[in-house]
């Protein structure tokens, strides 16, 4: 379950100069500056508001900036860049910035890795193909000769994206997870199965 809602942070007063309450004439108005965020887990994801009122020393008014008269709006438009966003408040947003960054790094490593391995396939090599049915396949491999990869296929299938451990426990559940008929691809049927995106994996034996 993901809990979200949303915050505040008080971003401090400033005593305005030169203005009067418009309720009791008394010169003693403060700004004050209140941010509104938005939250996942209580961890801010990003501002989106601020929010500004005025607050009389003497007589304790509080007005929001649509209910100000002009002269504490006309001082608030001065002062109002003194009063900066925490960038704390952007944590969430750089933490999942950095979160796509690593996922995308991670993807792009794995798939250089398993083009390679592909390339460099060795007997005992467990092939993981992506079916168009949603399940997972495998095939061993027996031997590569020249441009020919022979290989046994896996008599069971997988609903679900298979670990190396998952599927090292069910071949020791079972004799016969890998069928005894040879089958054999081409070095450029295999590559264009994974161009595919038919080629999930490949655990190195």
């Amino acid at each position: 379950m993901i809990i979200y809602g949303t915050g505040s942070k008080d971003l401090g007063t400033r005593k305005l100069q030169g203005t009067r309450c418009p309720n009791c004439e008394a010169n003693d108005i403060h700004l004050q500056a209140i941010s509104r965020y938005f939250d996942v887990f209580w961890i801010p994801i990003f501002p989106y508001a601020k929010k500004y009122f005025s607050i009389c020393g003497n007589c304790q008014q509080v007005l929001k900036k649509k209910e100000m008269p002009k002269q504490i709006k006309d001082k608030l438009e001065i002062e109002k860049h003194h009063f900066k966003t925490p960038f704390y408040l952007f944590a969430g947003t750089g933490l999942i910035a950095l979160i796509a960054i690593y996922i995308t790094y991670n993807s792009i490593r794995q798939d250089e890795e398993l083009l390679v391995n592909l390339q460099n396939l060795e007997p005992k090599d467990v092939i993981v193909f992506d079916n168009p049915d949603g399940e997972y396949s495998f095939a061993k491999v027996i031997e590569k000769s020249n441009d020919t990869i022979y290989m046994y296929y896996g008599n069971y299938t997988i609903d679900k994206i298979p670990n190396e451990s998952e599927v090292n426990e069910k071949r020791r559940e079972v004799k016969d997870f890998f069928s005894e008929i040879q089958v054999y691809y081409t070095q450029e049927e295999i590559d264009s199965l994974h161009k595919n995106g038919e080629i999930e994996n490949i655990f190195k034996h």
